[in-house]
């Protein structure tokens, strides 16, 4: 048997059987396997929109051998070790599975609740507006990414043994096998509800151990090692392990400063901030496609870049048939994210749109990664006192161009409501203006796009501070202290915080 790969022209609702009628074509043999390697959507000829699929065949007809396929390795042993991870976001979680694997004793400590209770504590946060500590978006089981839109795209080079073991964990977890192969690939909350807690299930068959609804409070060490750590909450005590994982996110500011006292070197990074904008899914498709729908394909997307001279803006995970949630990670702050389902179905569409900013450009001064959290919570206090509660100020796109002010706003698909209010009131001048800036050039590239909306205030598109690691991936001044995922400051996103999260577990597990 031989094998080739093909690339393949494909109308967007192509069948298995046509699909395999093309690969006979090309290859002028009908027996055959396949694989699809890559599918991307090519739309930039709108009378001719179509897919461009690589297929890898394999059939007698052909020579030529496979790509060598290389795995993952988990050097798995018995071992008497304990490690004790804290956070139950992707880097947290796959950390914890590969060490499972690998024959550690490994505990997870995760502050807020299960899947299932999530999703009741927020269905009831969006009907009162009362914010519970242990069921909001950013925090529980699978963290802020098990309520988003599921994006499973990293630009991260260096990652690809890592990327394979966190998509097929996902798709063995119940996630479409399309993953893959998509350019932009994507699972949806809806799955992402049941994979997290089937991935959790796994761990636990293990024998690995999650403790929900607890958070550390306390760290218990002596010389350059932890020894343990307190914590509070559904569970109380301390918890003693040989090895500790941080990977809390890049919202848990409670954390960051708890390892802040304890003497672990922090630094401010750049990153960036915006507010989100949304418009009419069918307005935008059309904007795209010049097609209000385009069968096979679920809903248009964009990714767009402005250079706004100094500087520029960029939207960040668009989130097509979605909608806008409150992610506020506490009782007095509002944060804005976008969230989707595997269909992306619904009626509007919203992303971030976000320009690079340092702590340091609002202080007018260099500020210790101590100051820098004050600053963001402060802010994001700003967006919460606007009214003391969880609406947010709203402008729509045309004003902030054009300097109108209009009291009314589009409907919109945000739980909480919307208010009119002068968005450049809310930023530090030189930021609004490249948003401002990259909105203009923006609507120049998409034409629907100043129809659109924009609110409240996006500060979570990573983190504000840095840990020093050694080049162990130690966190300084610890010899057993991990800081992993986007809490980090090293990763971004659900797939580039696993793998990071999979690193740090197979360093420590190359230790002994």
């Amino acid at each position: 048997m031989g094998y080739a790969e093909i690339t393949l022209k494909l109308p967007t609702d192509y069948s298995e059987n046509l699909l395999r009628k093309r690969i006979a074509e090309e290859i002028s043999d009908k027996n055959f396997s396949f694989k699809i390697i890559r599918r991307s959507l090519d739309a930039r000829n709108k009378r001719d929109i179509h897919f461009l699929a690589r297929i890898g065949v394999t059939s007698e007809n052909i020579s030529g051998n496979p790509p060598e396929i290389q795995k993952l390795e988990i050097p798995g042993k018995q071992r008497d070790k304990k490690v004790v991870v804290t956070g139950c976001g992707p880097a947290g979680i796959f950390a914890a599975l590969v060490l499972q694997k690998a024959g550690f004793s490994v505990t997870i400590i995760e502050k807020g609740a299960e899947v299932a209770k999530r999703k009741e504590k927020i269905a009831g946060f969006e009907k009162t507006g009362s914010f519970d500590f242990f069921g909001g978006y950013c925090f529980g089981e699978g963290g802020a990414g098990t309520f988003s839109d599921g994006k499973l795209t990293s630009r991260t080079k260096t990652i690809s043994l890592e990327k394979d073991f966190i998509f097929d964990t996902f798709i063995k977890a119940g996630a479409p096998e399309e993953i893959a192969y998509e350019t932009y690939p994507h699972v949806g909350s809806d799955n992402l509800k049941k994979i997290i807690p089937a991935i959790i299930s796994e761990f636990k068959e293990l024998g690995g151990k999650v403790i929900f609804e607890s958070e550390v409070t306390e760290i218990f060490k002596s010389g350059d090692k932890i020894k343990s750590v307190g914590i509070s909450g559904k569970s109380t005590g301390k918890i003693e392990g040989d090895y500790f994982i941080f990977a809390n996110g890049h919202s848990s500011f409670k954390l960051y400063k708890l390892l802040i006292s304890n003497g672990v070197l922090f630094s401010t990074k750049p990153f960036a901030i915006g507010f989100r904008v949304e418009h009419l899914q069918e307005e935008l498709n059309f904007s795209m496609w010049r097609k209000r729908s385009l069968p096979g394909v679920k809903a248009a997307e964009y990714h767009l870049t402005a250079d706004c001279d100094p500087g520029h803006a960029f939207t960040f995970c668009m989130c097509p048939g979605g909608r806008v949630v409150q992610s506020a990670p506490d009782e007095i702050s509002s944060v804005v994210n976008g969230m989707s389902n595997y269909a992306r179905d619904g009626r509007f569409a919203n992303s971030a749109v976000v320009t690079p900013f340092s702590l340091e450009e609002l202080a007018g001064k260099e500020i210790s990664a101590g100051t820098a959290l004050d600053l963001l919570e402060n802010m994001e206090h700003k967006f919460y006192n606007f009214r003391n509660s969880f609406d947010i100020p709203a402008e729509r796109i045309s004003d902030i161009i054009h300097g109108k002010k209009n009291a009314k706003l589009p409907e919109s698909s945000f739980s909480f409501s919307l208010i009119p209010a002068d968005l450049s009131e809310f930023f530090p001048q030189t930021v609004f203006e490249r948003l401002k800036k990259g909105l203009e050039i923006f609507c120049r590239k998409l034409d629907c796009f100043e129809n659109g909306v924009a609110m409240g205030l996006e500060s979570k598109t990573s983190a504000p501070i840095k840990c020093l690691r050694n080049q162990d991936l130690t966190a300084a001044p610890f010899t057993n202290l991990y800081i992993c995922g986007e809490g980090s400051g090293y990763s971004g996103g659900i797939i580039s915080s696993a793998a990071d999260g999979i690193k740090t577990a197979l360093k420590i597990a190359s230790i002994i």
